[in-house]
């Protein structure tokens, strides 16, 4: 299933959170600093720009070289994941990274991003704006990976958009659903920490955080 998985993202290419490089280098770096100052990703070391696979020589320190360089090289430091896989016999290394909570991370002093499917520097205003907009959130505005959709009560937020009178649709289901993207409690299908608290379905699924 892995392999599978792997294979189809080689075939759809390069994109705005996947990355091929043939070698490590400090391109590599630019673009784990360029997916952590946007949406995250992964960079597939050994494979061409093409998608051909030509693997990696590896030497037994070599992953945990790599990392500690990216560390030393970033600012403030990303330690990226770092899995081994084989393919056509070949070794292919990726390296992977989320969307860093503080932002913007600098690569040897400087900034960049992820644009479709290439690293662009970012300007002093980009810089300063991404500063901003980070600093002005609270950490509850960030997606929790403990909980889903089953966690809350849809039944609350529609309670809640009657409330405040943003009824849309006959279907209770389909307005809250449609309230929790508008307000970015719901992002690429993610719960914010701030949606779990507000319409938490039961406060005992809490223990254990």
């Amino acid at each position: 299933m892995l392999s599978e998985k792997i294979s189809k993202i080689i075939r759809h290419g390069e994109s705005e959170t996947v990355e091929f490089k043939t070698n490590f280098n400090d391109e590599v770096i630019v673009s784990l600093n360029a997916f952590a100052n946007s949406k995250g990703g992964s960079v597939y070391i050994g494979i061409s720009d093409s998608g051909k696979i030509i693997g990696v020589d590896l030497h037994a320190e070599s992953v945990v070289n790599w990392i500690n360089e990216i560390k030393h090289k970033t600012e403030p430091s990303i330690i990226p994941d770092a899995e081994t896989l084989l393919m056509d016999e070949k070794t292919v290394i990726v390296l992977s990274i989320k969307e860093f909570p503080v932002k913007p991370v600098s690569a040897q002093g400087r900034y960049y991003r992820r644009i479709l499917k290439s690293n662009h520097r970012m300007s002093l205003s980009e810089i300063s704006d991404l500063y901003l907009k980070t600093f002005n959130l609270s950490w509850d505005y960030y997606t929790d990976e403990h909980f889903a959709l089953e966690n809350i009560s849809l039944g609350k937020v529609d309670k809640l958009i009657r409330q405040i009178g943003e009824r849309q649709d006959k279907h209770e289901e389909d307005d809250a659903m449609r309230f929790l993207q508008k307000y970015e409690l719901l992002r690429e299908g993610k719960l914010a920490k701030a949606a779990f608290l507000i319409f938490v379905a039961d406060f005992t699924a809490l223990t254990g955080i």
